[in-house]
């Protein structure tokens, strides 16, 4: 089984198959809006390898491709339908990744979930405007811990390290301390000291005056 084509996740319990029009179209947005960056740049190389890959073993085999599952029943440019050179090629997505796309499609960019959490990661700010969800953090952070993630390139090592020590305290937390309703664990929280502690937290002023005093 592939792993997923969004996250990285291996062999995921639950799983759908998206066709290679559908997730060619939402790396080809981010693109046509100017957006140059690694994961997307990724993807793209990815695509096109694991298509030949596929059509390969297709050919040598000489069997059917699954069916495609398509994220909604309409025939339009953001279905899965058309791009006859493609239309036996499939790309396996896990259901927490397929549900953030579907929730998206109907936005001009749809944000990749590997690209929230390296912006959160590097720059304490999500990749959407209006929240960065802590439960969807947490479970990037477990699945980009896990050994061969092809994601797992575009962090640093003490990044990793430091996801690794944050999934772990994760763990070790009583069932009742681990929710992220509670303030005893917040993996917003745990990131954010890793990054502060990255960047020298003696030169991040809590006060404007003081930065401006020192300066």
């Amino acid at each position: 089984m592939q792993s997923c084509i969004f996250c990285g996740a291996q062999q995921p319990v639950h799983n759908k198959l998206l066709s290679h029009a559908f997730v060619s179209d939402i790396v080809q947005r981010q693109i046509d809006a100017g957006i140059s960056e690694p994961i997307v740049n990724f993807l793209c190389s990815y695509i096109t390898a694991e298509t030949h890959r596929i059509q390969e073993t297709q050919a040598k085999n000489e069997i059917e491709a699954p069916t495609v599952i398509a994220l909604n029943d309409n025939e339009d440019a953001n279905s899965c339908n058309g791009d006859e050179e493609h239309e036996n090629t499939y790309f396996n997505s896990c259901m927490c990744c397929y549900y953030w796309i579907s929730r998206r499609q109907k936005q001009q960019l749809i944000p990749l979930p590997m690209q929230n959490l390296l912006w959160f990661a590097q720059t304490l700010t999500g990749c959407e405007k209006k929240k960065c969800d802590s439960r969807i953090l947490l479970r990037l952070v477990k699945t980009i811990t896990e050994s061969g993630n092809m994601y797992a390139r575009f962090f640093e090592a003490e990044e990793l390290q430091a996801m690794l020590q944050i999934k772990e305290r994760w763990q070790n937390a009583d069932a009742s301390v681990s929710k992220q309703g509670d303030n005893s664990f917040c993996v917003k929280k745990q990131l954010a000291s890793v990054w502060h502690s990255n960047n020298g937290e003696s030169i991040l002023i809590a006060h404007a005056q003081a930065a401006d005093l020192l300066r």
